[in-house]
């Protein structure tokens, strides 16, 4: 049972260190459209119209619901 436990915090590093990856790719992207703007290229655009698009899609209440998630995450954390 312990090297499962240990297996599973391994791939939840693994899985961690990915999605950090890949918001540090996407918030480059965002700044070389910045620096560059429409002279940075097909990907860097697609990549902000993405984004933009994912911004405007998320309603306040997604929001809401998102800030009680993490609430309720943090509560529960603390006290276990």
């Amino acid at each position: 049972m312990t090297k499962l436990i240990e297996w599973l915090t391994t791939l939840r590093g693994f899985f961690l260190a990915v999605a950090e990856t890949g918001l540090a790719l996407v918030a480059f992207v965002l700044v070389v459209y910045l620096l560059l703007g429409g002279d940075s290229g097909d990907y860097v655009i697609s990549v902000v119209t993405n984004v933009g698009l994912l911004v405007q899609a998320i309603s306040a209440q997604a929001l809401v619901a998102l800030a009680l998630i993490v609430a309720v995450a943090m509560l529960v954390r603390n006290k276990f």
